[in-house]
């Protein structure tokens, strides 16, 4: 037995049922049966499964006939719909990972579910099916956006009106269109643009179409890969993409295309996390990271990769907060920045880790306006730590009053570090120079990070310690070139990859990007522009990114185990 309205509400963050009214998920609800399966207990394998399974609590992993990991499902998420929808027997096993608690629907509800609402049936149909094929072919992370072009893309001359654009839309039954300057892409015009700046602002409907393209949009070659358009689209919130090749449109790629061709990747769960309205909704979408993580790992996507997509989907919890802090607490009293350190700041992060991270605001605040902004960082550094993304142990966050300033006072912090470097500040000051903008104004970041390169760049004595903390590292090589072991007890079985790789790797790299000027965060753009710089030369930029993905490839086959 369960509760139903407990059901009710948990069903509400459940894709597809998400879509679904009040009255619909109510009675689905009312027909789920509770199953509980200890851990290492097989829930299905030839057989069919008892009805859709939901999983609301614990984790199942579903592996081949020769036990071959295939994926991994936890809270929140569905299994065994293909084996009895699709009519395909033996496809994979589903076995209890951990404890689990189960919701079967049955089939007969299930099947009558789907014929009263379509969208289900395109769901379980379609939608879904391409999810355990790509975990046993390894092909998403190399497939083209050119593939999954389905259309020529439909054209309108820059000079034709608004209503001339909408209705070849309509007639062509698509949500945009690109608008042409002869054979130059000019501009792009989606079902959105037309509410918000035309029928909104009650414009004309035979202006032309240009005056409210948006002009210049990004395009991608149809060579690029799918993961090119997914970054793009996770860091930008785009919706739609042209795709050119030798400068000419050959179609739009829009992020249902991606969402179709793999039911269960970064992009669903960012979108995902900007629609939750409450810590507790986006609690349950945390649950989905491990599992995905581990799902980038087994499809074998390159490892910046997936440093730059764990990260969006940190800074898209982190913006989520923020956006929640604000509804809470009011209109913020003055510009501000939310910024962020470490591996979250070069968009490197893997698993995981704890949070590293800062206001910057626009001038000193007055006591009440004080006093909002550490509501506002409270609500947010508590709920991250909620996520999973736990207390610094340093107390580097917004959190601490030390590190909710104005710009001005930022800037004395660096002049500190620098001005009068001695080995520890050196070493504490390091983390503060890979920062990055989450939200809020960006220009105050820019600012300060231009402040802080160039004082960097301008003395040597501070660049001479930074090198000295550099050097402190040792690569853990014996008398006999063979890995040394670490004598801590923390990793007596092996070596710490981060400390003893990943560090020494990241210091030097900043050493050297400081040398040049260089303010970008991330540790491969660095090594790119040092080497065009003259300040790196090809061959030792060319190592040490070597070296930066293997051990990566390394750490990431450990963590997603």
């Amino acid at each position: 037995m369960h509760d139903v309205s407990l059901a009710t509400e948990f069903l509400h963050s459940v894709p597809p049922f998400n879509t679904l009214d009040s009255e619909g998920l109510r009675k689905i609800a009312g027909r789920l049966e509770a199953a509980y399966y200890p851990q290492g207990k097989t829930i299905f394998s030839s057989e069919p499964p008892p009805g859709l399974a939901i999983i609301r609590k614990g984790a199942v992993r579903l592996v081949d006939a020769e036990h071959r990991f295939l994926d991994k499902r936890s809270e929140g998420e569905i299994f065994g719909h293909r084996i009895w929808f699709h009519g395909e027997q033996k496809e994979y096993i589903a076995e209890a990972e951990e404890d689990c608690l189960v919701w079967h629907l049955p089939r007969e509800h299930f099947e009558s579910l789907c014929e009263r609402d379509p969208r289900l049936c395109e769901y379980f149909s379609s939608h879904l099916k391409t999810r355990l094929s790509a975990a046993t072919q390894v092909q998403h992370s190399v497939t083209q956006v050119r593939d999954l072009l389905k259309r020529e893309p439909v054209r309108v001359d820059a000079a034709a009106s608004i209503r001339e654009a909408a209705v070849l839309m309509s007639r062509q039954n698509v949500s945009s269109v690109l608008i042409m300057s002869g054979d130059e892409l000019a501009g792009i015009v989606t079902d959105k643009d037309l509410r918000k700046r035309v029928l909104a602002a009650g414009l004309d409907p035979e202006l032309p179409i240009e005056q409210v393209m948006t002009a210049g949009p990004m395009s991608l070659e149809a060579d690029d890969g799918v993961d090119t358009a997914l970054l793009l689209m996770m860091r930008e919130n785009y919706h739609h993409l042209p795709i050119v090749e030798g400068g000419k449109p050959l179609g739009l790629v829009t992020a249902g295309d991606i969402l179709r061709a793999q039911s269960e990747h970064p992009l669903r769960l960012v979108r995902d996390i900007r629609k939750r309205n409450s810590i507790e909704d986006l609690l349950v979408l945390s649950r989905r990271l491990p599992s995905l993580f581990e799902r980038m790992v087994v499809l074998g996507r390159d490892v910046e990769q997936i440093g730059r997509m764990v990260t969006h989907i940190t800074d898209a919890f982190t913006t989520r907060l923020i956006e929640l802090a604000e509804q809470e607490f009011g209109e913020p009293p003055m510009p501000y920045a939310w910024i962020v350190f470490g591996s979250q700041a070069r968009e490197e992060q893997t698993a995981r880790t704890d949070q590293d991270n800062g206001l910057i605001l626009e001038r000193k605040a007055r006591d009440e306006e004080a006093r909002y902004f550490e509501r506002l960082s409270t609500f947010v550094c508590d709920g991250l730590d909620q996520l999973g993304y736990v207390y610094c142990p340093g107390e580097v966050m917004a959190l601490n009053s030390k590190w909710r300033v104005s710009l001005a006072k930022w800037k004395r912090h660096f002049d500190g570090w620098i001005d009068e470097p001695e080995p520890k500040s050196v070493m504490h000051s390091s983390i503060f120079f890979d920062m990055r903008c989450v939200h809020g104004d960006a220009g105050l970041v820019a600012e300060l990070l231009d402040y802080a390169t160039k004082r960097a760049k301008e003395n040597r004595i501070f660049r001479r310690f930074m090198a000295a903390n550099v050097l402190k590292h040792r690569p853990p090589i014996g008398f006999f070139r063979r890995f040394v072991q670490e004598d801590d007890g923390s990793h007596s079985e092996g070596l710490n990859l981060k400390h003893r790789g990943i560090v020494p790797i990241t210091d030097l790299v900043r050493m050297r990007a400081l040398e040049g000027g260089i303010s970008r965060p991330n540790t491969f753009r660095r090594i790119e522009l040092a080497a065009a710089a003259g300040i790196m030369n090809e061959d030792d930029a060319s190592s040490l990114r070597d070296a930066l993905i293997l051990i990566n490839r390394i750490r990431l086959s450990y963590q997603a185990e």
